[in-house]
């Protein structure tokens, strides 16, 4: 592919600001307009207006639909939010609302008339190309999917939903058949914004009401005789109808679910066959999936998402995406070699078989393997000021295979008496009053914040003081022990525990000692600087003691101290909860 026909298939691309960005601000105008709009006042006469309203919670369905899909499925967002303008004109009677949902719709179907355009001319873009004829091997069978456990999930969720709705409509139904009408007086609203009213008896009630009502007023209302806790005003009758979007929305979702595994199942033939295949150049990206470029120029034309058929070689290639991510900076030297060179040998020149075209699932042949795709192909994501890019290894990256080695780390003739807690850097002094601090204050402003009502700022103060005591725990708590058979890392929840006769070798890097350990790698960091050396020679000997013959044995690991901490601590704040919510002071 040429520089400059990549570059039209490229400006043929729908950009993806449109329909992430665009249409959600849209959606949320038009939902403004709709309840500024509606100036409608509870009736009698009309129980839906307030009441259950079974029209409308079923169109809801496709509202939220044109909204949750907009960054998963932009086409099916679009056609729901379509479907949602017919039925918002067919029994909207608000002016406002039925013009913003009008525009609203309005844009959704012209990003569908859009997007079937703009793929249709990357096809024909595409069509006139040279290409390659390739024999794609079968693919290995696909199985039982996360997709398909989620949509089976979503099935009894959607089921489960209709099913509560159901009884709550028989309970509600029993009490009206009792129920007698009565007329209660408004007495004014509590701190809740509830409804106080007075009944006949002289009883007061409290209800949670839509309309606005003004003090003095007479409403009509049902009371149930055998049920002295119940009522209900007449214009605004209990409303359960909101579970069938509840079910609808969790069905649509699994449909969703089911049709994207049929189309993953397609992709992957069973049986070899042929196809044509165009030229391209692919490199892992940081994304973790693979760039593909124009062979000419390099112009990027999107990110496929793909594995390998050899489950061994995928779970290599997906950990060496690792090396892509700046957070793994702190891996070891020799690892993170590794896993360039294993990115390495998947870059280069491939084939492409099957539509080039945003949302088709096309294979890479590269070399003998083939990839496969686990999600379809998509461009690169665009905003106004900026284009989503490449990250990934540069394309003249070659290892340096003339980097001096590290020396290798010489054993230790005197070893500490065993167990040797390991000299660490010198701890902030204000870690474990931290800790105690929070452990102490937190409890008690979580409690306080209940007995206000401020339930939402008790529930964050406790995530927010789980979180600090994980942090603070770590860091003070955080410990580093050898013995003669094994070394002990306690570092965050758990602790490491990592027999020497599984150590293969011991390496000084940048950011402490690492230890390979067959395919895993354990990093010890907070050693003293001037105690690296000497920490690393101690621990060379305590390896090289271990190599008696008897079988190596795995690393395991155990909670640690912060751990029971942790959950002391939100156990103890959980409990303050449910006592102040049960028995408020």
């Amino acid at each position: 592919m040429t520089g400059d026909l990549a570059g039209r298939w490229a400006a043929a691309v729908v950009p993806s600001w449109i329909y992430r960005w665009l249409l959600p601000v849209v959606w949320l105008g038009a939902i403004v307009a709709s309840v500024v709009g509606d100036t409608s006042s509870c009736s009698i006469e009309d129980p839906t207006i307030c009441g259950p309203d079974r029209t409308f919670s079923l169109a809801m369905i496709a509202c939220f639909a044109s909204l949750a899909l907009l960054w998963w499925r932009p086409i099916a967002a679009a056609a729901a939010g379509v479907l949602f303008m017919i039925l918002d004109l067919r029994y909207d009677d608000v002016a406002s609302a039925r013009i913003a949902w009008t525009v609203y719709g309005v844009l959704c179907a012209v990003l569908l008339i859009w997007v079937f355009t703009s793929r249709r001319r990357q096809r024909s873009l595409v069509a006139g190309m040279p290409r390659q004829q390739v024999q794609v091997p079968a693919a290995a069978p696909v199985g039982v999917t996360s997709r398909l456990l989620v949509a089976g999930g979503l099935v009894l969720v959607g089921a489960a939903a209709l099913g509560l709705m159901h009884w709550q409509d028989q309970r509600e139904e029993t009490h009206v058949q009792r129920a007698v009408e009565q007329t209660a007086v408004v007495k004014g609203t509590n701190d809740d914004g509830d409804l106080v009213l007075q009944l006949p008896d002289g009883r007061s009630h409290t209800v949670t009401v839509v309309d606005d009502y003004d003090t003095g007023a007479q409403v009509p209302v049902l009371v149930d005789p055998a049920d002295p806790d119940w009522l209900r005003l007449r214009a605004e009758l209990a409303d359960y109808t909101w579970w069938y979007t509840v079910a609808g929305g969790a069905w649509v979702l699994a449909l969703l679910f089911v049709l994207r595994d049929v189309q993953l199942r397609r992709a992957r033939p069973r049986e070899s066959w042929r196809g044509q295949g165009v030229p391209v150049w692919i490199a892992p990206d940081a994304s973790s999936a693979f760039a593909v470029r124009s062979t000419e120029d390099g112009v990027l034309l999107g990110f496929l998402d793909a594995e390998l058929d050899d489950d061994e070689s995928d779970l290599r290639l997906l950990d060496a995406f690792s090396a892509l991510d700046e957070d793994e900076d702190a891996a070891p030297a020799r690892l993170k070699q590794e896993w360039t060179e294993t990115l390495k040998r998947y870059r280069g020149d491939a084939l492409l078989v099957g539509d080039l075209a945003e949302g088709s699932w096309p294979t890479i042949l590269l070399g003998g393997q083939a990839l496969r795709p686990v999600s379809p192909f998509r461009a690169p994501r665009r905003v106004p000021w900026r284009t989503e890019k490449y990250e990934g290894l540069p394309a003249d990256f070659e290892p340096d295979e003339h980097t001096p080695q590290r020396p290798s780390v010489e054993a230790a003739r005197d070893v500490p008496m065993l167990p040797w807690e390991v000299p660490l850097q010198t701890r902030s002094w204000w870690s474990l009053p931290a800790l105690v601090a929070v452990l102490v204050v937190a409890p008690v402003a979580v409690g306080t914040l209940a007995s206000w009502g401020e339930w939402y700022g008790a529930v964050v103060g406790t995530f927010v003081g789980a979180q600090l005591v994980h942090s603070l725990g770590s860091r003070a708590l955080y410990r580093v022990t050898a013995t003669a058979t094994e070394l002990t890392i306690r570092t965050g929840w758990f602790e490491q525990r990592v027999p020497w006769r599984a150590v293969e070798s011991v390496e000084v890097e940048d950011e402490g000692l690492s230890l390979a350990a067959g395919d895993d790698w354990h990093v010890v960091g907070g050693i003293a600087e001037k105690e690296l050396a000497g920490v690393a020679a101690v621990f060379e000997t305590l390896r090289l003691r271990s190599r008696t013959g008897l079988p190596e044995q795995p690393a395991v690991r155990r909670p640690s101290p912060v751990l029971l901490i942790n959950a002391v601590y939100v156990a103890v704040c959980v409990l303050i909860l449910a006592l102040t919510r049960w028995n408020p002071f």
